[in-house]
């Protein structure tokens, strides 16, 4: 009995992934934090290819800003995204941040890398705080690894105007215990 609806189900499962690699599921209405985050990526110019929707949401404190050991701690993603901001951390303290992802062209990574950028927004509270921007992997399954840019695509040096020896020493001065 199995046997005989195996086929069917194996093609079934097949045209499910199918029709989801070309995005013929329609995907949820944006929240209203999404429209704002959105219209913060075109207001840069950017066009929005494809969005991911809520990626990420957390509560900042000073211990997740912590370099001692950041990769051992995890603290290493919040260290890197936060370094690039134009607005001080500290602002945000006790604050719920929420993350929305955004396949973007006309990015001045595009060009650098030859591929797609996937920015993503920060807001707290209905308002934008701030972004980051990374250059997509062209081929599905490969990873592209590495420090990400500032949401104009500017490196943490040219953002902060030190160099990273520079900046560790005093993001360790200002956010280490």
């Amino acid at each position: 009995m199995w046997k005989k609806f195996l086929p069917i189900v194996c093609f079934i499962i097949l045209l499910l992934l199918l029709l989801s690699r070309f995005d013929v599921f329609p995907k949820p209405p944006m929240s209203e934090d999404e429209k704002t985050a959105a219209a913060y990526v075109e207001s840069h110019g950017y066009k929005i290819e494809g969005r991911e929707g809520k990626a990420f949401t957390y509560i900042l404190d000073k211990s997740r800003l912590n370099s001692e050991a950041a990769s051992a701690s995890g603290n290493l993603p919040y260290i890197q995204i936060w370094g690039l901001q134009e607005n001080d951390p500290e602002n945000y303290f006790g604050k719920e941040i929420s993350t929305y992802a955004f396949t973007v062209s006309g990015h001045p990574l595009d060009k650098q890398y030859n591929t797609h950028t996937r920015v993503t927004i920060m807001m707290v509270d209905g308002e934008v705080v701030g972004g980051t921007s990374f250059p997509e992997a062209k081929e599905e399954g490969l990873l592209l690894t590495g420090w990400p840019y500032g949401l104009d695509g500017r490196t943490l040096e040219e953002i902060t105007g030190l160099s990273y020896a520079e900046w560790s020493v005093e993001w360790a001065r200002k956010y280490n215990d």
